[in-house]
């Protein structure tokens, strides 16, 4: 399995499926008593073997909306480099969905750093 270049309006809503599986690990951490931004900065920090790990675990416990799957599954290509659709992606197993998804998320956090505002500018805002 690999991915494709990230281009495209796609890839921004690629890059939106990342941050809701992001929002949905914060979620669970606020049950914790972490908060929003901790969760955030955390993920960004971790290296890329850190990165999948947290995103393997939001894919057990993010209820993903089909449109974001497939989003990220757009950009999923198989062994012969052919890409993934709904229609196929109706006939793989769970697994093979996940680890596709998976693939793709890990690339898209590895390679689209939206700009974040800065502490200053924050201090800033009302």
């Amino acid at each position: 399995m690999s991915v494709k270049e990230l281009r495209g309006l796609k890839s921004v809503y690629a890059v939106n499926a990342l941050y809701n599986l992001v929002f949905g690990l914060a979620a669970e951490q606020a049950h914790l008593g972490q908060d929003f931004e901790t969760t955030f900065a955390k993920f960004e920090a971790l290296d890329p073997k850190g990165q999948r790990e947290q995103l393997a675990h939001a894919f057990k416990v993010v209820n993903l909306p089909v449109e974001d799957m497939l989003n990220l599954l757009s950009f999923a290509l198989d062994a012969n480099g052919v890409p993934y659709d709904e229609a196929r992606a109706q006939k793989m197993k769970p697994d093979e969905l996940m680890n596709a998804m998976l693939e793709v998320a890990c690339k898209v956090a590895q390679t689209i750093k939206p700009r974040s505002i800065s502490d200053n500018a924050k201090k800033n805002c009302l």
